[in-house]
C-alpha cells in the first residue's frame, strides 16, 4: 500500500514548457537528485513522472499547475547492493 502524497520542492527543467522533467526533489534540508526517469503521464489535474531518486529510491512526483505545487509518493525504498 501507499502513503498518501507529501508536498515536496521540485527543481525541474523547463524548456519549451514547465515542467519539462523534474531533475531533483528537495528533502529533509538535502538536494536529491533524479537518477532516472521511467514514466511521464498527464491526467486532468496533473503531471506525473515515476523515476529513482538517489536514497528514495523509485517515487512518482505529480506537479498540479492549478496550485503550482509537487506531491511525492513514495513507491520502492532504493535497492540495497549485496554485501
Amino acid at each position: 500500500m501507499t502513503e498518501p502524497p507529501t508536498p515536496v520542492t521540485v527543481s525541474a527543467y523547463a524548456g519549451a514548457s514547465y515542467p519539462q522533467r523534474p531533475i531533483a526533489v528537495h528533502w529533509q534540508g538535502q538536494r536529491l537528485e533524479a537518477l532516472q526517469i521511467e514514466r511521464t503521464w498527464r491526467t486532468p489535474d496533473a503531471l506525473h513522472f515515476r523515476l529513482q531518486i538517489e536514497t528514495l529510491g523509485r517515487v512518482e512526483l505529480s506537479y498540479h499547475p492549478r496550485t503550482d505545487t509537487w506531491t511525492l509518493i513514495s513507491l520502492a525504498p532504493p535497492r540495497k547492493d549485496p554485501a
